[in-house]
């Protein structure tokens, strides 16, 4: 099932497959069915536009949290019925950073990238099934905060355009900080892995493409020298952190 993640005030377009079939010639109908996780919520409208035999699926409304199933019949060239289903979440996904930064990785991206279900599992500290925003942008805070203050180093923040592997470095470390016992291997190694490529970028050890180097400083004649990490395996620091301050 498709999953579509949008704002209360977003215009979403899907186009709907209905298993493969490219020759629709009429719309049956839509039906819409809230989960009920918010009380009262605005309806979501589901208007299907039918154009050269193919369907596209326009989503209006809707109440921030509540989640909806939205079921597309109809008939091919044929006189076949079929059917197609998209679930779709209505959230309020802005956020940024304290000083009024833009997130690099948004709430939508991280869901997408994750699922709905786990990250409502991740976050959902009242139990009502809907994602708990403050935990996640708190993550997603923290997270990107440990990203800049790697590249920015080296590298003139914030970035114009983000790179891709930096908004998969953002997700995994944040995904892992939403475990304040620890993450499970399959999460935390991840996380680990992008603290590594992050520590190789800030030591000069390998670069981000694409990304614009920071002017060298005006302050000269006074160099300073590391004496090596607080930490011998280079990560334990940030486990710790990761464990002590997940939320």
């Amino acid at each position: 099932m498709k999953l579509v993640v949008k704002q209360p005030a977003e215009i979403a377009r899907l186009p709907m497959e209905f298993g493969g079939v490219t020759t629709i010639s009429n719309l049956v109908g839509i039906e819409v069915e809230a989960r009920g996780l918010v009380p009262g919520a605005p309806e979501l409208v589901a208007v299907g536009n039918l154009l050269a035999s193919a369907l596209t699926l326009e989503l209006r409304e809707g109440g921030a949290g509540e989640r909806y199933l939205v079921t597309v019949t109809v008939d091919d060239a044929g006189g076949a019925r079929a059917q197609d289903e998209v679930e779709v979440a209505v959230l309020d996904l802005a956020w940024a950073m304290p000083d009024g930064g833009a997130p690099m990785l948004t709430i939508a991206e991280f869901v997408q990238r994750f699922g709905l279900d786990e990250t409502v599992r991740m976050t959902d500290e009242r139990g009502d099934g809907r994602i708990g925003k403050d935990l996640l942008v708190g993550a997603l805070t923290a997270a990107q905060a440990i990203v800049q203050a790697a590249l920015g180093s080296r590298y003139t923040m914030p970035l114009a355009d983000v790179p891709e592997i930096v908004k998969v470095w953002i997700g995994d470390i944040a995904r892992a900080r939403l475990y304040p016992n620890g993450a499970p291997d399959g999460i935390e190694a991840p996380a680990k892995a992008a603290q590594r490529a992050l520590e190789r970028i800030e030591d000069g050890k390998s670069s981000l493409p694409g990304a614009t180097a920071a002017p060298p400083s005006d302050e000269g004649g006074v160099s300073f020298h590391s004496g090596g990490r607080a930490y011998p395996d280079a990560l334990s620091g940030y486990v710790g952190g990761l464990r002590s301050y997940g939320r």
